[in-house]
């Protein structure tokens, strides 16, 4: 059950494609002064060094955020602002072996998020894997803002919702190696939407070729768990005969109002960097169906 490591797929494109979408919501939140929660389901080690280990063996990184630091530091004025900010937000990771054209350490979700809290912000990073939480551990010990659970946050989420701030956004990106993560992740948003219906959710899953798991039913299945303002936006970069993972999606309940803006003008981009003549992106945004309390 404690198989899957995250650092095999560190810095991959499903990896940039949903750490550009989180930087930017990270983003909105702070541009009002009251506080904020952010909880990260799956947190992972943290950080992830790509040279060396897990992630140096299968180099999906090169695909990814190797290629886009390439194109940073070849036309700086091609990257729109939604990678750009992602960019700008993850420099302090990305640095190192600046001279070969690619980055020694790739940030996960908890380091961007890090970046983004106040002093008034909390942040919450659920991690089961015990090498991985020891490794989160290590890394933002005595960081009084930030809170590590080593447990299921699948159940573990609901006791942080409503929270005290009244603002929060929760980042579901599970690892789905085990098919009963597909109802686990459906029971526990309708549980967080239950008790926090104006939260900010942010929730991936992957688009395998060849199975009935992931995908468009999957998809639909948690976009109509919410009558709120909600979205779904997917990346492509393989074809429906490529054996698994051939692209991956994201749900996000209350979304920033400038987020559709961001997306239009910035995944043509990332579609065409990550495979070039075949990359496709899809957005679907919906519209509460009722009057509902935006999400700020």
């Amino acid at each position: 059950m404690l198989s899957y490591r995250h650092a095999f797929h560190a810095g991959n494109p499903p990896d940039v494609f949903k750490h550009c979408i989180l930087v930017h919501c990270l983003d909105h939140l702070r541009r009002k002064e009251r506080p904020f929660l952010v909880v990260d389901t799956h947190a992972g080690a943290g950080s992830y060094a790509l040279e060396t280990g897990y992630a140096a063996q299968n180099r999906e990184w090169e695909g990814g955020i190797g290629r886009l630091r390439r194109l940073e530091k070849i036309a700086p004025e091609a990257l729109p602002p939604l990678v750009g900010r992602y960019l700008e937000a993850a420099s302090s990771c990305l640095t190192g072996a600046a001279d070969k054209g690619f980055p020694a350490t790739y940030p996960g979700s908890p380091s961007l998020i890090h970046r983004f809290l106040r002093e008034r912000d909390r942040g919450v990073f659920f991690e089961l894997h015990p090498t991985d939480f020891a490794l989160l551990e290590e890394q933002f010990k005595g960081k009084k803002r930030i809170t590590l659970r080593k447990e299921d946050s699948f159940t573990g989420l609901k006791s942080l919702l409503p929270p005290p701030e009244r603002r929060a956004c929760v980042f579901m990106d599970p690892s789905y190696e085990l098919e009963e993560d597909y109802p686990a992740v459906k029971t526990a948003l309708e549980e967080a939407l239950r008790r926090f219906s104006t939260g900010l959710y942010i929730t991936w899953y992957p688009l395998l070729a060849g199975t009935g798991k992931g995908g468009a039913d999957f998809a639909d299945s948690l976009m109509a768990l919410y009558g709120g303002n909600r979205c779904r936006v997917e990346l492509r970069h393989g074809c429906e005969r490529q054996r698994g993972l051939r692209g991956s999606g994201l749900i996000i309940y209350n979304p920033p109002w400038t987020l559709k803006a961001a997306l239009e003008e910035g995944m043509d981009n990332l579609a065409e960097l990550f495979t070039p003549n075949r990359g496709m992106w899809e957005l679907a945004w919906q519209a509460a169906s009722a009057k509902t309390e935006r999400a700020e």
